[in-house]
């Protein structure tokens, strides 16, 4: 295997997926099929670029470009169904920079449509009545209620195969796949230093008078420096603040907000290395800020360390998401987004039962106001599982969030961040 290389801080990229990594995930694919009676499995990938939370479980197959449709079928290596040439493009690159490949040129097709492959699923030798596995079906919040693979990719490739009996294995995948191996867990430590960079980016630009977007520039900036890849950042600010998701000025017409004292300022940084995600919700003050604010974030913090303390093997999900929600329910606060949820893959998500945005004067102008759905409390943890921690409060208008990635451990959590765990200053 290749050495790892330091890169711009004491943080060493680590060495690329090995083969002997490949193998163990398609062994993985294949232990589903052996236990779900499977004769294929179809594994959906939605597309490039989709983030946060992508639907990308191919490239954990793959290792390679996203966005493809991958088939085990009986014990051959698994056909790779990609959407343009560009893709072959791409590897035909790869092989003449000599870069480590899992794919080879002759598991690799264009065509991914229901009715391509269906046709690939025959040349496979996939019969009429196969009973077919499909990664891709089921609710994968927080964007895919219904499911990632569209209608016309499913319908076709039903029409092709009328007799055969179709079954959806996430929640099997999930349950293999959320334990991470020793070079899952390097690249998951490398991504959350990046994001502690980033997380301080943020705090050593906030300033009265710097704008939002000079904020995001100098976060994506510091995660791209270092090899990591960021799609989006969620982010806002004031001295009031209930809101929840990108800056405004990236989807609504209007100029980027400037910093004044007296702010907070808060995110939800994505750090991502190799497709492995690690997620900080740095909170900066500006200034003197309300107290309210300064109030909602020890509720938070409070919230962190217990679930530091229960997040270890053997303890269901639920008992975690109920034990930090305590101090949440004892200050009478109310929160906007999950206190604790899995990634790498995403799966189970752990809102409280505590108040929402409901609770404020302005929710009774909305017809109706839904929480996301709340699935997984009764997984058991095991170690080598990966969360991210967001706890928040709220006090009327004032509303706080922080937190990072943890590692569910034998006897507890293992941090992988410490600035953005704690409400952050600006330096003043």
């Amino acid at each position: 295997m290749e050495e790892g290389i330091t890169m711009k801080s004491k943080s060493v990229i680590p060495a690329s997926f090995s083969l002997q990594e490949r193998d163990r995930r398609w062994q993985l694919a294949r232990d589903i099929m052996r236990d779900n009676q499977l004769d294929t499995l179809i594994i959906y990938g939605d597309r490039e670029s989709a983030a946060p939370a992508p639907f990308c479980i191919d490239h954990y197959f793959t290792n390679d470009r996203l966005g493809s449709v991958v088939i085990f079928h009986e014990d051959k290596k698994p056909l790779i169904v990609t959407f343009a040439p560009m893709m072959i493009a791409d590897h035909m690159q790869a092989k003449l920079r000599g870069d480590l490949q899992w794919i080879d040129e002759d598991n690799l097709v264009v065509g991914k449509t229901g009715r391509s492959i269906a046709h690939f699923l025959k040349e496979m030798g996939v019969q009429q009545n196969a009973h077919i596995g499909i990664i891709g079906l089921e609710p994968y919040p927080p964007f895919y209620f219904d499911g990632a693979m569209p209608f016309n990719t499913l319908n076709g490739i039903k029409e092709a195969f009328p007799y055969a009996k179709f079954s959806s294995v996430y929640r099997d995948f999930f349950r293999r796949a959320s334990v991470k191996s020793e070079e899952e867990l390097a690249h998951v430590r490398y991504a959350a230093a990046i994001g502690e960079a980033m997380s301080e980016a943020m705090r050593v630009t906030a300033r009265p008078g710097a704008t939002e977007a000079e904020l995001a520039a100098a976060i994506t900036a510091t995660c791209l420096s270092r090899g990591g890849f960021t799609a989006e950042i969620l982010m806002g600010s004031g001295s009031e603040y209930i809101g929840w998701g990108p800056p405004v000025w990236q989807y609504r017409s209007q100029a980027p907000r400037e910093i004044q004292m007296g702010d907070i300022i808060l995110s939800e940084i994505f750090a991502l290395y190799g497709m492995y995600e690690t997620q900080h919700q740095a909170a900066v003050a500006v200034g003197k800020i309300h107290e309210n604010l300064e109030k909602a974030a020890l509720v938070a913090r409070e919230c962190y360390e217990i679930g530091v303390e229960y997040l270890k093997a053997g303890i269901t999900f639920g008992e975690v998401v109920d034990l930090m929600e305590k101090p949440l329910l004892e200050s009478g606060g109310w929160h906007v987004h999950p206190l604790i949820h899995s990634i790498n893959p995403y799966g189970p998500i752990g809102f409280g039962t505590a108040p929402g945005i409901e609770s404020l004067p302005l929710a009774h102008r909305y017809k109706q106001i839904e929480r996301l759905p709340n699935p997984g409390r009764e997984l058991v943890l095991q170690e080598g599982m990966t969360f991210a921690f967001e706890p928040n409060c709220g006090f009327g208008h004032h509303l706080c969030n922080l937190g990072g990635t943890v590692v569910v451990g034998k006897s507890k959590g293992i941090e992988l961040n410490s600035n953005s765990t704690q409400l952050m200053r600006a330096d003043i």
